[in-house]
């Protein structure tokens, strides 16, 4: 599981649902493995970025109400990655050496460029904060809602 390096590890496991968990929020998660677990607790890791069948990913580190630790999912992300609940995935992760970092839209970097003080204001927000204003732009299929809710997101950054 642990590459010379100590920080990289690969694993396959299923894919699980979780039906007690609250509408709205991911109900899909990988368990991971308690040796790993336990390598990333030692270390004080809290995010980590790899991918899931070779499909990129950031992601924060959850644990489970039984103190497993694992790795989330939305319905939106699995349904672009064509992946279902109970099929078996491999996992390949090391550290988020910038778990800070928040991808930006296109869509949003254009608004960004016609009005730089929202993008100053945005810098302010904490990094949670940004990924959660960014998902409703990311999750739209279309390019005219993409860009509608860009410019709802600087509105609502200069309304703060």
């Amino acid at each position: 599981m642990t590459l010379p390096n100590g920080d990289h590890y690969t694993f396959t496991s299923d894919l699980l649902f979780d039906p007690d968990a609250a509408d709205g929020y991911m109900k899909h998660y990988v368990p991971i493995p308690q040796a790993v677990s336990a390598a990333l607790r030692t270390a004080g890791i809290t995010h980590v970025e790899g991918h899931l069948n070779a499909i990129p990913f950031r992601r924060a580190l959850h644990t489970r109400p039984d103190g497993t630790l694992c790795l989330k999912f939305g319905k939106g992300w699995l349904d672009k990655a064509e992946l279902h609940p109970f099929m078996p995935v491999i996992i390949d992760f090391a550290p988020d050496h910038d778990p800070n970092h928040v991808d930006i839209p296109d869509e949003l970097a254009a608004a960004f460029q016609d009005d730089p003080e929202a993008e100053h204001l945005w810098m302010r927000l904490s990094p949670g904060r940004r990924r959660t204003l960014v998902y409703p732009i990311e999750s739209a299929k279309r390019p005219e809602t993409r860009i509608k809710r860009a410019k709802a997101l600087i509105h609502e950054l200069r309304s703060m």
